[in-house]
């Protein structure tokens, strides 16, 4: 992008992924949207008359981006794409920032979230409610079961809410059911995660960076209700954005730190076609054949891996996903952890081929 950025939101249309709002890597606020074209690899602005925003959310629905929550204002801009001008909607009243959004039948489904009407960041929401585009209203519907940021994307009718934050990263994805207006279903990953971005791809969706996981790249199968997850040379970053686009998964911006000047402008991508993922997945039944031992005259355990005596890199996470301790470790050698405090951890190495491994360790 012309500048990194972070704390964005995106919409793709046709061939375009557009970027609204968020901060400057120099702090200031980024009123614009920006147009990248992915047939021709480039970047251009598109209006830069926004109001500032940080952590908003966009949906796109007949040609219009709509902008709207927020840390910033309450206001709900729509962005004509055929003449590029912006006018307002109606006003939400229960407005927050890093809340989700998805958008179906003409109906913006926004959730979660902190900071509700301006108040102190510190409080989450749980309230739910959508945007009617036809009649230009706010309109409440059941509170989430867990208040939290969230983010969550729509699958065959069914809105399912992601991870999130309230004091910690969330391990929770949550199902609304469209036709029954219910709560149904709860699920809960291995790990908690936060500051993600999500983007779907049939019947997948994908889960991209984190807050404290900035590499975690995995997806969830709404057929099956499983996470996988999955390896990738992605730049490490936090509340980026991302898009699928013709088998291919685009990551943009976001950050590293709390600081503006991490924010980030590469774009990467990368493909997800079934048999790339098919065989990610055979990896991984591979890989679940290494055994764990413990090792309890030396405090510690032993990976094995036949005929390989290699150093790998590892980190060591608390259950709610916050990095303890990082460090090096060899395949068939005690790996000494007595410097961790008592508790339960999940110790996360890449094995050999690249694929993610966790292994859920109690001292």
């Amino acid at each position: 992008m012309s500048a990194g950025r972070g704390a964005i939101t995106s919409v793709i249309v046709n061939d375009n992924i557009y970027v609204s709002n968020g901060y400057h890597e120099k702090a200031s606020d980024a009123k614009y949207v920006e147009k990248y074209n992915i047939p021709n690899n480039s970047w251009s602005v598109l209006n830069s008359t926004l109001l500032p925003k940080r952590f908003a959310n966009s949906e796109t629905y007949n040609n219009k981006i709509y902008i709207f929550n927020g840390w910033g204002n309450s206001h709900l801009e729509i962005v004509d794409l055929a003449t590029s001008t912006v006018t307002k909607g109606a006003v939400n009243h229960s407005y927050t920032g890093n809340s989700g959004s998805a958008i179906h039948n003409g109906r913006i489904y926004v959730f979660g979230g902190s900071g509700l009407n301006g108040a102190a960041t510190t409080v989450f929401s749980n309230k739910f409610q959508y945007y009617d585009i036809a009649s230009n209203t706010w309109n409440p519907l059941p509170n989430m079961p867990t208040a939290r940021e969230a983010k969550g994307k729509i699958v065959n009718d069914k809105l399912y809410v992601i991870g999130g934050f309230n004091g910690t990263p969330s391990r929770l994805i949550n199902v609304y059911d469209l036709k029954t207006n219910l709560w149904i279903d709860q699920y809960t990953m291995p790990a908690g995660i936060s500051g993600h971005a999500l983007a779907v791809s049939g019947n997948k969706i994908f889960i991209v960076g984190g807050f404290n996981n900035q590499t975690f790249l995995a997806y969830f199968d709404t057929t099956t209700n499983k996470l996988h997850q999955l390896s990738s040379n992605m730049i490490p970053r936090r509340h980026a954005a991302a898009e699928v686009y013709n088998n291919k998964l685009y990551i943009i911006g976001g950050s590293t730190t709390s600081l503006t000047s991490s924010a980030i402008k590469s774009i990467q991508v990368a493909d997800i076609n079934e048999d790339i993922l098919s065989a990610n997945e055979n990896n991984e039944d591979q890989v679940l054949k290494t055994k764990v031992y413990t090792n309890a005259a030396r405090d510690g355990f032993v990976i094995s891996n036949k005929n390989n005596s290699n150093q790998f890199e590892y980190t060591v996470f608390s259950i709610d996903g916050k990095p303890i301790s990082k460090g090096f470790a060899y395949y068939n050698k005690n790996i000494d952890l007595s410097k961790v405090r008592t508790g339960t951890y999940i110790f996360s190495y890449k094995n050999e081929k690249g694929i993610l491994q966790q292994v859920r360790i109690i001292r």
